[in-house]
């Protein structure tokens, strides 16, 4: 039981030092700044080209850039300055490493990308329709929310750009996205129990 609280401790430091530098003054005037883009663009769609967005999508787009203000606070933001810089290119989960041991840090970076992705595949599911395209279109665009931010990262010298990273995001993403189906089969039927009563 001590080793598996020294084990939170360690998980819980980790959390901490990810969550160092983050401004929440500037999140919040962020977040007010892509809400009220999200707005606009979404007015301009309605009334120019004569297109209609469902409720439902609305607030999945609003967020979605929320939630992406949280992800320029963790990725760059508290970053500027304190990262080392490089490309790597290999899969690295810390699960094992050359003399079999588990590198508990590698581990708990893996594990935190992956719940760092979940929300946004989460709120892609939520913005589109039919499973199957739910599934195939947050794969492609956690892949490509990855992918912007490691080669950001690498531009802007504030963090290493890693394989790693990509593929903990995406699955992360993906857990979002079945998590939005879990939850909406599970409503459907409840809906469709009590519309039989």
């Amino acid at each position: 039981m001590r080793e598996l609280s020294i084990d939170f401790d360690y998980f819980m430091y980790i959390v901490r030092q990810q969550m160092d530098g983050i401004s929440i003054a500037l999140f919040v005037k962020m977040s007010i700044i892509a809400v009220a883009a999200i707005f606009i663009l979404i007015q301009m769609y309605e009334r120019l080209l004569g297109g209609k967005i469902s409720d439902n999508k609305k607030q999945a787009f609003v967020l979605m850039a929320v939630y992406a203000c949280f992800i320029f606070q963790i990725a760059f933001y508290r970053r500027i300055g304190t990262e080392r810089v490089g490309i790597n290119t290999r899969i690295y989960l810390g699960l094992r490493r050359w003399d079999g041991s588990i590198d508990a840090k590698q581990v708990v970076y893996s594990f935190l990308n992956v719940v760092f992705f979940i929300p946004w595949g989460f709120l892609l599911a939520w913005a589109m329709n039919g499973n199957v395209r739910r599934i195939v279109m947050t794969i492609v665009y956690s892949f490509l929310t990855s992918l912007s931010i490691e080669t950001i990262q690498f531009l802007t010298r504030t963090g290493a750009s890693e394989v790693t990273d990509l593929l903990t995001n995406v699955s992360g993403g993906f857990i979002g996205c079945l998590i939005y189906i879990f939850i909406c089969s599970v409503s459907s039927s409840r809906s469709n129990r009590k519309g039989r009563k």
